[in-house]
């Protein structure tokens, strides 16, 4: 398991940083937030982390663009992309720009740090490394159930947040059961 240290939460919606970033310090783990693209690889000029935790929805620039230049900043650091509005597509992009992990919010802090130390260790001897893990059914699990609590409950409109058939959604919910 990875060891996990140091942070840095890049995310525009201050309460949420600030209460993941004090979750996190409880925790033990040493974290720093920006609000902003630019400002996140700014601090990580100053000091490298074990996990860098960014919004997809930015101001200025959204962070799926930013993956690669967080990656070339702090190559050792596990990228967690996390949004609001996660989808099977999206997720796809963000685990072939670089992120190691897709998580859609809310999360909690505890399952996104089991989560983080799982992801495997770049083996620099062997210049290897293993490919992440895109559990792509817990990405939709999670997408559908979200769709289900901000429409009430109801099926069609549950139905064109994730832009599908309100029977493949009923279908897809028989399964989930």
């Amino acid at each position: 398991m990875r060891n996990i240290e140091t942070a840095l939460l890049v995310d525009d919606d201050h309460a949420f940083r600030t209460t993941l970033q004090s979750a996190f310090r409880r925790r033990g783990i040493r974290t720093r937030t920006a609000a902003t693209v630019q400002e996140g690889l700014i601090l990580l000029e100053d000091e490298p982390v074990d996990l860098v935790v960014l919004d997809h929805r930015l101001p200025q620039a959204d962070g799926l663009s930013a993956i690669t230049r967080y990656r070339d900043a702090c190559p050792g650091a596990v990228i967690v992309m996390l949004t609001g509005h996660g989808d099977i597509p999206l997720a796809v992009v963000a685990m072939r720009r670089g992120a190691d992990l897709f998580l859609t919010k809310p999360i909690e802090v505890d399952r996104l740090l089991t989560e983080a130390k799982a992801v495997s260790v770049v083996d620099k001897a062997e210049g290897r490394t293993s490919a992440p893990t895109l559990n792509l059914e817990e990405i939709e699990r999670d997408a559908i159930s979200r769709a289900m609590r901000q429409s009430g409950g109801v099926v069609t409109e549950a139905a064109k947040l994730p832009g599908i058939d309100r029977r493949t959604l009923q279908r897809k919910l028989r399964r989930m059961d």
